[in-house]
């Protein structure tokens, strides 16, 4: 029983030490570019540290440089996202890279979280309408 809550204990002192390192580094950051750590896109800073899988996103009038451990550097343009792989591209790692909606700060082809609205506020007077016209309550009349 001790040494299951010495384990414990160590296994909880050592976790963070073990959580995943920055494989990179933003380097340059010119108008608006965001990170997504985890579950949102924030502003980014210079010098922010990346990890694998961390999303770069450049808005309309963003550019951002990331530069891995070993000096390799990716630079993003306008209307961009990145994902960060855990090798730098130098040491034949790939980025996966994509084209964003100008204007916008989705993914091409990604839904946004009001489109479900939109949909519903066309679908239900049409409904209506359908259902509407093609009643048919009223009773036949024989001659």
């Amino acid at each position: 029983m001790k040494r299951s809550l010495i384990a414990l204990a160590v296994a909880l002192i050592t976790a963070p030490a073990m959580q995943a390192q920055a494989v990179a580094t933003l380097t340059r950051i010119d108008g608006g570019v965001r990170v997504n750590q985890g579950s949102e896109f924030v502003a980014a800073v210079e010098k922010q540290a990346l990890q694998t899988n961390d999303r770069v996103m450049t808005l309309d009038n963003g550019h951002a440089v990331i530069t891995f451990d070993d000096g390799c550097e990716i630079e993003a343009g306008p209307n961009t996202m990145i994902t960060v792989p855990a090798t730098s591209t130098c040491a034949g790692g790939v980025a996966r890279t994509q084209n964003i909606a100008p204007g916008g700060t989705e993914a091409v082809g990604a839904g946004g979280s009001s489109n479900w609205r939109t949909a519903l506020l066309i679908a239900l007077p049409v409904a209506g309408a359908v259902y509407y016209l093609t009643d048919d309550d009223d009773p036949t009349v024989s001659p």
